[in-house]
């Protein structure tokens, strides 16, 4: 925990402010070892506008709860937490969580990180904030972020974070906005949620189709800056060495490109390389799983895992 007052943190908040500018969402799940780096990111933001930090524990169990608490005493007016008694993303997937996050935030503006991710720029709120005040055309800004193998403990040289400033670039060349780094309108989630309903979608992911429907509808900025590190788990929905969720993933990513392409009318290639690829390997052994074939789906998913 850092050793900083709430008033340190908060003494160039301009007083003009009467609710925060910026409201961070934090959800986390048994991020125990992880969610201290994630919360003092949060906490070592140099701003002259007040921000909240939105933590959602999604009834860990283990001791992430307890480490939360511990913030909540020592930063009461900054640290606001829910704790749930129920996971509710087993029960509503990413869909449910983000209807909770998005009704309890404040800010005109969203900031995401997730309880195993962190930010190391102090000047990342202030300088996508400061962009946003002054582009009111562009809906949401994000940066670059390193990232960390955490089995391996060492950094990887390939970062997080791709040039997608268009609706057709995230379409046709996939996701590339790493979610740590992004800062967007509150006022588009709420309009995201009412026109797309994710949470009646069985999609497996949250951030990638929102970022295509908010680059359709406004501008996107990508700073070139690294201000975030992405924590690279052994096993997650997008690094799974489970050869169906693998699958599962992929296919789930294909059917996000493809509803939004026909929703906006933006024709894609039924499936890009990397997808004809995995299918046919995956197919291929679901009917003889022999060492051949289980050698070059094991290749091709050792080759996903490198990637973010």
């Amino acid at each position: 925990m850092l050793n900083i007052t709430e008033e340190e943190i908060t003494v160039n908040w301009k007083s003009e402010y009467t609710q925060p500018l910026v409201s961070i969402n934090c959800v986390t799940y048994n991020h125990g070892p992880y969610i201290e780096n994630a919360l003092d990111g949060f906490l070592r933001q140099q701003t002259d506008f007040p921000f909240e930090i939105l933590v959602h524990d999604d009834a860990s169990t283990d001791n992430t709860a307890g480490i939360i608490r511990e913030y909540e005493r020592k930063y009461p007016k900054l640290i606001k937490p829910v704790y749930e008694s129920e996971n509710q993303y087993s029960k509503g997937g990413s869909g449910a969580i983000a209807q909770i996050q998005y009704s309890r935030a404040k800010g005109k503006y969203v900031a995401y990180c997730e309880g195993d991710d962190y930010w190391i720029s102090e000047n990342k709120l202030q300088m996508q904030a400061d962009f946003l005040e002054s582009h009111p055309d562009y809906g949401m800004a994000y940066t670059r972020a390193s990232q960390f193998f955490q089995q391996k403990q060492k950094f990887s040289r390939q970062l997080v974070g791709s040039y997608r400033e268009s609706f057709e670039q995230l379409l046709k060349l996939g996701n590339g906005i790493p979610t740590l780094t992004v800062c967007l309108r509150h006022d588009l989630i709420g309009r995201y949620l009412l026109e797309i309903q994710p949470q009646k979608k069985n999609w497996l992911m949250g951030d990638y189709p929102l970022w295509l429907w908010i680059a359709h509808e406004s501008r996107v900025k990508y700073f070139d800056d690294i201000t975030s590190v992405y924590r690279v788990l052994g096993e997650s929905a997008s690094h799974s060495k489970d050869v169906e969720k693998n699958f599962n993933f992929r296919k789930s990513c294909y059917e996000i490109r493809k509803y939004f392409s026909d929703l906006f009318s933006c024709k894609i290639d039924d499936y890009d390389e990397d997808q004809i690829y995995f299918e046919v390997y995956y197919k291929r052994c679901l009917k003889d799983p022999s060492p051949e074939n289980l050698k070059g789906l094991g290749k091709y998913i050792e080759l996903l895992n490198e990637g973010p």
